[in-house]
């Protein structure tokens, strides 16, 4: 079984490139862990691999012509996510605006955290499986690179294990600047400019949905 190193290499550099781009899985992460701590952090990057499995799975049954997905449900499912996220961020920024307004006191902040929340791997999934930029990867780009062996089966395991080896590990640093000490100290201001950077990002995302999904 020959390897197809140039398009496997081509891979690696567009995986890497849109991963590490700020969008809402990495804003979603970095938020968290500056609120929540690592652990959380974590937990809700696992979430985003978990919805990139299930992306790459879709991917590959339209390879294989199991299935097809037209453009109006691919946008209806958009807008389903951008929903979900605008409600997730502007969630966050009423607990940090509730944690820091009036007399700022710890009681409120202590509040704000025993108030339920769905756990940070469901975020991290459902934020991933609405993810405009790994939607539009998997679906028109990713059967582009089965060619890197002679065997598609071979070829998509190769391929799904790189994206979760690479997703894991920028999310992982994103986390770890996240938690660096001066950084730290500004953890409440990371937490409102993520939430702020997803609510724009879904707003964006919601009237491009539309849009399809109305066409």
């Amino acid at each position: 079984m020959n390897l197809h190193s140039t398009l496997l290499l081509a891979y690696f550099a567009a995986i890497v490139l849109l991963i590490a781009t700020p969008g809402p899985v990495v804003m979603l992460v970095v938020g968290t862990a500056a609120r929540r701590g690592v652990s959380q952090g974590v937990l809700t990057a696992a979430g985003a691999n978990a919805a990139s499995l299930l992306l790459i799975s879709l991917a590959t049954l339209m390879v294989f012509g199991v299935v097809l997905v037209s453009e109006r449900l691919l946008a209806w499912l958009q807008l389903l996510g951008c929903v979900f996220v605008s409600v997730l961020a502007i969630r966050t920024l009423h607990g940090e605006w509730r944690a820091g307004g009036a007399s700022g006191s710890a009681q409120a902040h202590a509040g704000t955290s025993a108030s339920p929340r769905l756990p940070a791997v469901f975020q991290g999934f459902f934020v991933g499986i609405a993810n405009p930029k790994d939607i539009l990867f998997f679906v028109a780009f990713f059967p582009q690179f089965i060619g890197i062996t002679s065997d598609s089966r071979a070829s998509l395991a190769i391929l799904a294990a790189l994206w979760i080896v690479v997703d894991f590990s920028i999310l992982s640093a994103y986390i770890l600047a996240s938690r660096h000490p001066v950084i730290h100290r500004q953890q409440r201001w990371i937490a409102v400019l993520s939430a702020g950077f997803l609510l724009a990002l879904a707003m964006a995302g919601f009237a491009a949905a539309l849009r399809g999904s109305l066409s």
